[in-house]
């Protein structure tokens, strides 16, 4: 016997094959759009990272609605809020399929692999790598630039790739503004400081710091860091002051219930701002 195929079974086919079609796209789409950790998070176990964040970050960067603008500020909060790895994996998935469009973000990638570099007690070696190679471009590309001097400085002592080298970029360019009567910006002095610091130059870097807390009055960190260098001065007493002018908020507390107390906000302090 014959089946006969009516217009209703034609239709009901074309919607099965359709619904299949749908789903199947729909999952090709979603997997399109997944983040490929396996190629762009780098395979170390210094290098750690959420994929949940990591996903959610992409999804909301990738909303049409928003300009670059808009995308630029959302990855500087991420980073600040300490979701660097995210951003880094991020943004060279995007360099390597829309490189016009991940060249709007270059300041927010140099910002990341540099926050790793500072915040990680052993930074990814593989990242280190190609971060310098990166930033080592950059500046040849433009050796005047001052910020592409501070970035790759700043990658060279953090990382203790090459301390003396990242310092001598520093001081080199800190003697040309002063030659031509220029004074440097708080990026530039916050650079020397940590640079005289990694070189041993305590007086120098004490300095630095000092005009630091006369140009941004309202970061005490500065202050936390130029206790450091007291330490290792072994000036205990310049040590607590300036530990204490970092802690303000908290002498009171230290009156209340002793001075041997205030190494508990050094820990609190270590870990929750760059080191």
């Amino acid at each position: 016997m014959k089946k006969i195929i009516t217009s209703g079974s034609v239709l009901l086919l074309l919607l099965i094959v359709a619904g299949c079609s749908t789903i199947s796209m729909n999952r090709y789409i979603e997997k399109e759009e997944r983040v490929d950790v396996e190629r762009f998070a780098y395979p170390d176990e210094n290098f750690t990272y959420d994929m949940e964040v990591l996903q959610d970050l992409a999804d909301r960067v990738r909303l049409e609605e928003l300009t670059t603008r808009n995308i630029n500020s959302i990855l500087k909060d991420e980073i600040k809020a300490g979701r660097y790895n995210e951003i880094i994996i991020y943004l060279r998935e995007l360099q390597e399929e829309e490189p016009e469009e991940a060249a709007a973000f270059s300041t927010r990638y140099n910002e990341a692999l540099q926050a790793h570099v500072m915040r990680s007690a052993e930074p990814s070696p593989t990242l280190v790598e190609d971060a310098i190679t990166r930033l080592e471009y950059q500046y040849q590309l433009d050796p005047e630039n001052e910020r592409y001097i501070i970035d790759l400085a700043n990658m060279l002592i953090h990382s203790e790739y090459d301390v003396e080298r990242g310092a001598t970029l520093l001081f080199d360019l800190e003697e040309k503004m002063i030659q031509a009567g220029e004074q440097p910006g708080l990026d530039l002095t916050l650079a020397l400081a940590e640079a005289y610091f990694a070189v041993g130059k305590y007086e120098e870097s004490i300095e630095r710091f000092e005009r630091l807390t006369t140009l941004d009055t309202e970061d005490p960190t500065y202050f936390y860091k130029m206790s450091k260098v007291f330490k290792e001065m072994g000036d205990k007493e310049q040590e607590r002051a300036a530990l204490t002018q970092a802690l303000e908020p908290t002498s009171e507390f230290l009156t209340q219930y002793g001075d041997s107390t205030y190494h508990l906000y050094k820990d609190c302090l270590n870990k929750s701002i760059y080191e």
